[in-house]
């Protein structure tokens, strides 16, 4: 195989794979309704529904980043894209709830392996991690064009039309990465992943931080795909109009993405991380105060854009962590995608338990507590990093309520040394 050939092309159709995936990931969102009135689905159905590709993605995302570390990623990459070929095409003849939820689960598998083996073979066939800036954007790309082409195709053409577009889609972009002759992906020693590096990782505080802003980022988005669509649809709003604002949000994420990482090394900080984290719960908390459709736009667009500074500072701060820590890039991006995965799981279902028992405003609530519990646990893990990082001489003299108001460079006795920065550039999320 010959290393750099088809390095252009690979890129865009590595891209394009990252971009059907969202796609085929939020074009679900607008049409829920036309599910739930079709197939009879309870509100905890529809949540299980949503929440299935986190479940498997759960499931696959720290074993394919392992497997990615030990053998390579192209296979498995290209095995996840023929699936969510599959599984897409499954959807669409879905007439059941359990074939749907079979469908979504199948997607969910192929989504995990997607955005952990595949970004990490992006990374190798296209010379670097810079590549890897563009995955971002292109999620946000399909998080736009998810829902304002599934809603409106489903409007006028039927239910299955996107779906079997989409399918389509993702068998012809793996077909044109199996032709390519790229690198297949990092092969690390047999002893570079192992668990208890992992375990090692799990206690570090920007590793904390990071997967506290995955956790907020995650059970924001499953609350408002379920609760946002459910309430439009009562108010009146069609599944076209409701795809609309969810793309409108989408162009803020990826204007916020783009922002972040034009930004660079200074956005990739524990502050940025714990202010995008404020945004998002101060968002969250206008659906608590009311659920009138307008207010539900702003809320969701306000969310949407904070979510954007969390998922692309997020796994720069987590892959410095495993640098530090001797674990391979595969087992670090996997390792949150398992955290995302949990989160887009619980979002979903919690939302829709809570809005049974609670109504929709106190589904809200609970979701705004959980966000403010998580940016609390990322504050106190800023303040013992900095505390940790002083000389004994100087730790010992400033109170922790003050650690931090002394600047890192007062800390290291010299410029500031963090090693955070170096990874701003190029790191991307799912």
């Amino acid at each position: 195989m010959t290393r750099g050939t088809g390095t252009g092309p690979f890129r865009l159709l590595m891209y394009g794979l990252i971009l059907a995936s969202a796609t085929a990931q939020f074009a679900l969102v607008p049409v829920m309704p036309v599910y739930a009135h079709r197939l009879g689905l309870s509100g905890f159905q529809q949540g299980l529904v949503l929440g299935a590709t986190g479940l498997a993605s759960l499931a696959v995302s720290v074993p394919a980043g392992t497997l990615s570390d030990r053998f390579g990623a192209r296979r498995i990459t290209l095995a996840a894209g023929l699936l969510m070929a599959a599984a897409t095409f499954g959807q669409a003849l879905a007439g059941s709830f359990p074939a749907l939820l079979a469908a979504r689960l199948a997607f969910g598998a192929g989504y995990g392996v997607v955005w952990t083996a595949g970004l990490c073979w992006l990374a190798v066939g296209a010379a670097g991690p810079r590549a890897l800036g563009g995955s971002v954007a292109s999620a946000g790309v399909g998080g736009v064009a998810g829902p304002a082409f599934s809603g409106t195709l489903t409007q006028h053409l039927g239910l299955a039309v996107p779906l079997l577009a989409t399918g389509a889609g993702f068998a012809l972009i793996t077909a044109g990465l199996a032709a390519l002759r790229v690198p297949p992906g990092p092969a690390a020693p047999r002893g570079q992943a192992r668990p208890v590096s992992l375990r090692a990782a799990v206690r570090d505080r920007t590793v904390i931080g990071a997967a506290a802003a995955v956790v907020t980022a995650g059970l924001s988005t499953g609350a408002c795909a379920l609760l946002v669509p459910a309430q439009l649809h009562l108010a009146g709003a069609s599944s076209g109009q409701i795809g609309l604002a969810f793309a409108a949000a989408g162009i803020l994420f990826a204007v916020g993405s783009a922002l972040t990482t034009a930004i660079g090394r200074r956005a990739v900080t524990l502050p940025v991380t714990c202010a995008g984290m404020l945004a998002l719960t101060a968002a969250l908390a206008l659906g608590v105060l009311s659920t009138a459709p307008v207010i539900l736009i702003v809320m969701l667009c306000a969310a949407t854009a904070a979510r954007s500074v969390l998922w692309t500072v997020s796994y720069p701060l987590a892959a410095e962590a495993a640098g530090r820590r001797g674990i391979g890039l595969g087992a670090a991006v996997g390792l949150l995608n398992g955290i995302w995965a949990a989160t887009a799981v619980l979002g979903p279902l919690g939302a829709g338990l809570a809005a049974q028992h609670l109504g929709d405003r106190g589904a809200f609530g609970l979701t705004v507590a959980v966000c403010a519990a998580a940016l609390a646990v990322t504050v106190v893990a800023g303040r013992s990093r900095i505390r940790a990082r002083m000389p004994a001489w100087l730790a010992a003299r400033v109170p922790a309520r003050l650690g931090p108001r002394v600047p890192a460079r007062l800390a290291a006795g010299g410029p500031d040394p963090d090693p955070v920065a170096g990874r701003a550039s190029g790191t991307a999320v799912p």
